[in-house]
C-alpha cells in the first residue's frame, strides 16, 4: 500500500495542472450548445433540420452555387451537418497543391450552404451577441482537444489523461485502507487538514467510476484519432495497388454520378462526407465516408469507399472495412460525449464536474501542507490492514449507480430518463450519507 500512496501522491501532482484544465474547459463545453444558442443574434431564421438522406440531395444545388460565386476556387470535399440543415464546402485556390480532406479537417475554408433558403456564405460568420463569448468556446474548446497545439498537442494531453486515470484507481485502492475504520462520507473535524482531506476522500470516491471512464474515454479518442488516420492512409495505399492496371480516364465521372451510384450501392448507410478526386494524381478517385444508418453518426467514424472518377466502363468502387476495434473506440467516444444531451443530465454532469475540481484542489492543498503536524489518523500513510466489506458498501452502490448513468443514456428516449434517474440517485444518496454521517457530530 506504501507503493500506492506514493503513485498517487507523485503521479497525481504530475498531472494535476493539465486534469484540472481539462475539467475546467469541459464545464463550459457542456453546454456549448445552449450557449450557442442563447449567443445567436438572429434566432427567428436558423435554419431547420433535415436528414441525411435528403440533405445529400440538395448538394448539386450547393455545388452550382459555389461554382458561380467562387469561380477561382475548387471543391475539396463536402460534409454535412443535418441538425444544422446545412451543407459544408471545403475550398482552396485552383492553384494551390496543399492536401484538403473533409473527415481530417485539414486545410482549405469553408463555405456554408443551407438549402432552406438557398443561401452561401463563409461558414462561422454567423450574427451573435457577443462575439467575445463566441472566441471564448471556440479556445475552449482548442484547449480540451489538443491545448491549441494540433495532433501532438492532442497526444500531450492523451498522456496526461492515462497518468490522469493513474491517479484516479490509485486513489481507489488507497480508500480501503484508509477508510478501515471509518464510515463513509464522514468528515473529520479535529483540524483544517483533517476536514479538507475528508471531502478529498468523500467526493474522490463519489465521482471515482465518472473520472475513471471520461480519462479513459480521453486516453481511447486518442488512440482512435490516430489509428483512424492510419487506417484512412492504409485504404488509400490499398486502392493504387487495387486499381495500378485500370485504364486511363475518358470522360471525368460527375460529383452527382458518383454520389447516386454510392447511395444506390449502399442503401442502408448514410454519407457522412467526401473528398473530391484530384486529377493532377492517378488514380483520381471520389473519396466518400460512409456509416450504417442505424447507427448515430460520430466524428472520424466512416468506412472509406472509392470511385474511379472515369466513364466508359460499369461502375465500380473498392472499399476496406473499418477494423473491429474502431467500434470499441466508437463507442467510448460515445460515453465521452452522447450520453448527456438532456439540460438535466448536463447539470448533473457539471456537479460532477466542479466535484472533481474540489477534488483536485484539495489534493493539492495537502500536498503543498504536507509538511504540516497533523493528527496521524486523518492522513497518515494507509494500513496494510484488509478493509471489511462494509467499507465497500456504499462506495460499491454509488459505482453501480454511476455505471448505469453514464450508459443508459446511450440507448434512447427510456435510457436517458433511467440515465437521468441513476445520476440523481447518486447525488441524492450521496447528499443523505454526508448529511446522516455528520450530524451525530464528530469532536
Amino acid at each position: 500500500m506504501r507503493y500506492w500512496y506514493k503513485i498517487h501522491r507523485w503521479i497525481g501532482f504530475i498531472c494535476l495542472l493539465f486534469f484540472l484544465l481539462l475539467c475546467l474547459t469541459g464545464l463550459p463545453l457542456l453546454f456549448k450548445t445552449e450557449i450557442h444558442d442563447f449567443n445567436l443574434l438572429d434566432k427567428e431564421n436558423m435554419h431547420p433540420a433535415s436528414d441525411y438522406g435528403q440533405i445529400w440531395r440538395e448538394v448539386d444545388a450547393g455545388e452550382k452555387l459555389v461554382k458561380e460565386g467562387y469561380s477561382g476556387k475548387s471543391i475539396r470535399s463536402i460534409s454535412v451537418q443535418p441538425d444544422e440543415g446545412r451543407i459544408l464546402f471545403r475550398v482552396q485556390d485552383k492553384d494551390s497543391n496543399k492536401p484538403v480532406a473533409a473527415r481530417l479537417s485539414m486545410g482549405g475554408e469553408q463555405l456554408a450552404y443551407y438549402p432552406s433558403d438557398h443561401t452561401l456564405q463563409p461558414w462561422h460568420q454567423e450574427k451573435v451577441k457577443y462575439p467575445w463569448l463566441a472566441e471564448f468556446m471556440h479556445e475552449m474548446h482548442r484547449l480540451h482537444m489538443y491545448l491549441g497545439m494540433g495532433k501532438g498537442g492532442m497526444v500531450f494531453l492523451g498522456f496526461m489523461c492515462f497518468l490522469s486515470l493513474v491517479s484516479v484507481v490509485s486513489g481507489c485502492v488507497l480508500y480501503g485502507p484508509f477508510m478501515r475504520r471509518s464510515p463513509f462520507a464522514l468528515i473529520g473535524k479535529r483540524s483544517w487538514r483533517e476536514r479538507w482531506f475528508g471531502w478529498h476522500k468523500f467526493l474522490g470516491i463519489a465521482t471515482a467510476v465518472w473520472a475513471i471512464i471520461l480519462c479513459f474515454s480521453g486516453v481511447v479518442i486518442v488512440i482512435f484519432s490516430l489509428s483512424y488516420g492510419l487506417y484512412i492512409q492504409d485504404s488509400k495505399t490499398a486502392v493504387k495497388d487495387y486499381w495500378q492496371s485500370a485504364p486511363a480516364a475518358g470522360k471525368h465521372l460527375s460529383l452527382a454520378e458518383a454520389k447516386t451510384f454510392v447511395m444506390e450501392a449502399f442503401p442502408d448507410d448514410v454519407i457522412l462526407s467526401l473528398d473530391l478526386p484530384d486529377r493532377r494524381q492517378s488514380p483520381a478517385a471520389y473519396i466518400f465516408y460512409i456509416t450504417p444508418a442505424t447507427e448515430n453518426p460520430l466524428d472520424f467514424l466512416g468506412q472509406l469507399v472509392f470511385i474511379p472518377d472515369r466513364k466508359g466502363m460499369e461502375p465500380q468502387y473498392f472499399t476496406k472495412p473499418l477494423p473491429d476495434y474502431l467500434f470499441f473506440a466508437g463507442y467510448m467516444l460515445k460515453l465521452h460525449i452522447h450520453n448527456h444531451e438532456l439540460l438535466i443530465l448536463k447539470i448533473l454532469w457539471a456537479l460532477l464536474d466542479i466535484a472533481l475540481i474540489f477534488v483536485i484542489l484539495s489534493g493539492l492543498l495537502g500536498w503543498l501542507r504536507k509538511g504540516e503536524k497533523i493528527e496521524r489518523s486523518s492522513v497518515a500513510t494507509p494500513s496494510l490492514n484488509r478493509p471489511t466489506a462494509s467499507t465497500w458498501k456504499w462506495p460499491g452502490i454509488l459505482a453501480g449507480l454511476s455505471l448505469l448513468g453514464l450508459v443508459l443514456p446511450l440507448y434512447g428516449t427510456v435510457g436517458e430518463f433511467a440515465g437521468t434517474i441513476a445520476w440523481l440517485a447518486v447525488a441524492l444518496l450521496s447528499i443523505f450519507l454526508w448529511r446522516e454521517r455528520n450530524s451525530q457530530g464528530n469532536a
